[in-house]
């Protein structure tokens, strides 16, 4: 399946910021280069084993700039990249989606959601890459990660993980929610331990039901 780019501007001025020839970005549009580059790199995943589809989207959000009382407002661009895989692809199959992405776009301004939905013996999970792609980080450490987040998945009670790496990928509280069955005391104990030898080893997590 090849990706389509959807997108959405969400750029509002003032009348009278247009009026003075103010509220106007150097750069109006999207970068079509980083477009390109993106759109090449997401067909180039949809041939990946384990992939069931993947897309990409460009939305613009707008800022005060320091000369805001003017009426000037300064354009910010999100690339968001979303990848859903088949429920039976492997935590290999899952970074090796990341380490492309890494390897073909490495760019702060483009954000990663891998999502895997439920299957035979495991959760649902997503794992959102936030700023997080041109950061140096080994194929060990995505790996690493992928695998962790396959095992809260597989815990018993368990439904559903969600992590947010950030740019660093120094995962902090709050970084990791998991979704209980119920209201989670019965399988805290069980996700502790199975958690403690992996990436995901002292990392706190939120609870949702």
């Amino acid at each position: 399946m090849l990706s389509t780019f959807a997108v959405h501007r969400y750029l509002q001025t003032s009348a009278s910021a247009m009026q003075h020839g103010e509220g106007a970005d150097s750069e109006s549009t999207p970068d079509p280069g980083r477009e390109a580059r993106i759109a090449a790199a997401v067909t180039d995943l949809t041939s990946l084993p384990g992939v069931a589809t993947a897309s990409a989207t460009v939305t613009t959000e707008t800022a005060a700039t320091p000369s805001a009382e003017r009426g000037a407002v300064g354009i910010d661009y999100s690339y968001d990249v979303s990848v859903i895989m088949n429920p039976e692809a492997t935590p290999q199959q899952a970074a090796a989606v990341v380490l492309a992405m890494i390897k073909q776009v490495p760019d702060s301004q483009v954000n990663l959601e891998l999502s895997s939905p439920a299957g035979d013996g495991h959760a649902a999970s997503v794992v959102e890459y936030r700023h997080a792609l041109d950061s140096v980080v080994s194929a060990r450490t995505v790996t690493a990660l992928s695998q962790a987040v396959a095992t809260a998945s597989a815990v018993p009670g368990v439904e559903q993980v969600a992590v947010t790496v950030p740019y660093t990928w120094n995962l902090q509280p709050g970084d990791l929610d998991v979704t209980f069955a119920d209201d989670g005391r019965n399988h805290s104990g069980a996700l502790r331990s199975a958690l403690a030898s992996t990436a995901l080893s002292g990392v706190s997590w939120t609870t949702s039901k």
